[in-house]
């Protein structure tokens, strides 16, 4: 098949829907399949001018114009990348936005799949990015809705969004659920950072990854590690990551003295080393659909908990323990945390289940294989629909009544 990859979301982006669709794009070209990636950095040349002017002026149209910019931008920028004269099979959107300009690119001639990658709902993630209300908030939902009302193919990461996001698409659409996943052999074998376990001089690292920003909830990780040093002293709580909340991160430890439990390790372009260099992983965020970091953690062998939010129950669906409730108070987690850093043989059960839940539901190529397997249901829905389209209007029989002037028996 020729497959065209696109995305909002840029080729460098901290983001774990980036590797997902990198990752998925080596792995059709080692099935044979040529792949072609077309992002909003695909753009070239003097079309780059034309975009800008676009942006600048949705900016003068106030918040609603300053939520829309972006989605503006993104749009146009994949929509002049995509070369129309390649004959593609298919696209495969890992947004909506990326997948209507795509399709518009290429006429409608092909069927667009939609991986939902958001959380909850795409509009909604941008009112809270730009704290919307009242009519902004309204026009960027109805925006969101509209692309959603026009996605025939949809896969959702996880059961969570796809059961959301169901009454959204248009009608009859297909929709399944594809969770992500983790190449096993490359992230067990990664070596462990030699830095972390230099910081750490001997004490147990609770690790978190992610974007620093309030949904990803890492200032809730300082209250926990100001409560557990009251019972311990032993561990260190890394931070791997940049974003919008890091000054404020720096602040708040300062603040709290907590320089010797917290450190912030920046970006990590490969997160293997620094897990392999971990006794938990701990992860906090709010919001969630299917983290792929939490399939991350499984395959390196270190024991994970995270908040019940979203899809995450069915990444641990096999060890309900590491659920921790939605509204757990920093003393709650602190207290889970302690018991788990005094039991080896509890972190050792941990461990053993995830990794072998990892290997049985969330092992790469299952993925490619389901991916694939509804590339086909796809295409078949779509020529079928397509040849119906096409297919001239049947008219009923007719036969001519004489006029009675002329009748053949006057």
């Amino acid at each position: 098949m020729n497959i065209l990859l696109v995305s909002f979301m840029q080729p460098d982006a901290p983001s774990g829907v980036r590797v997902h669709y990198l990752q998925l794009a080596d792995l059709l070209r080692q099935r044979g399949h040529r792949v072609d990636v077309v992002t909003p950095a695909s753009l070239s040349g003097w079309r780059r001018h034309v975009v800008a002017a676009v942006r600048h002026g949705f900016y003068r149209l106030g918040a609603t114009g300053r939520a829309l910019a972006m989605e503006a931008d993104n749009f146009l920028r994949v929509l002049w990348s995509v070369d129309a004269s390649q004959p593609y099979d298919l696209v495969h959107a890992h947004d909506a936005g990326s997948g209507a300009a795509a399709g518009r690119a290429l006429g409608g001639r092909v069927p667009v799949i939609v991986t939902g990658h958001f959380n909850d709902h795409p509009g909604e993630e941008l009112v809270l990015q730009y704290s919307l209300n009242g009519r902004p908030a309204r026009q960027v939902l109805r925006w969101h809705n509209y692309l959603l009302a026009h996605t025939r193919y949809f896969l959702g990461v996880s059961e969570y969004v796809r059961r959301r996001t169901a009454p959204w698409l248009a009608p009859g659409a297909l929709h399944t659920v594809i969770h992500n996943g983790i190449d096993l052999t490359s992230f067990a074998q990664a070596p462990a950072d030699a830095q972390l376990q230099q910081l750490a001089r001997g004490r147990h690292v609770l690790l978190n990854i992610g974007h620093l920003e309030p949904r990803k909830n890492q200032r809730f990780l300082l209250r926990v590690a100001r409560v557990l040093r009251t019972y311990r002293q032993d561990f260190v709580v890394a931070l791997a990551g940049y974003g919008p909340d890091e000054e404020l991160l720096r602040q708040q430890i300062a603040a709290h003295s907590l320089q010797e439990v917290v450190v912030l390790l920046g970006q990590r372009e490969q997160v293997a080393p620094v897990l392999h260099a971990s006794t938990l992983y701990v992860h906090v965020a709010t919001r969630e659909n299917c983290p792929l970091v939490l399939l991350e953690a499984m395959a390196c062998r270190v024991p994970a908990l995270a908040l019940a939010v979203g899809g995450v129950p069915e990444v641990l669906a096999t060890t309900p323990e590491a659920l921790l409730p939605p509204d757990s108070t920093a003393e709650s987690v602190a207290g889970r945390l302690h018991e788990l850093l005094g039991s080896a043989a509890a972190r050792a059960a941990l461990q053993q289940r995830q990794a072998a839940a990892v290997a049985a539901h969330f092992e790469v190529h299952r993925m490619t294989d389901a991916t694939l397997a509804f590339y086909q249901d796809a295409l078949r829905h779509f020529r079928s629909a397509t040849s119906r389209a096409a297919a001239p209007a049947t008219r009923p029989l007719t036969f001519p009544v004489p006029d009675e002037g002329n009748s053949l028996t006057a």
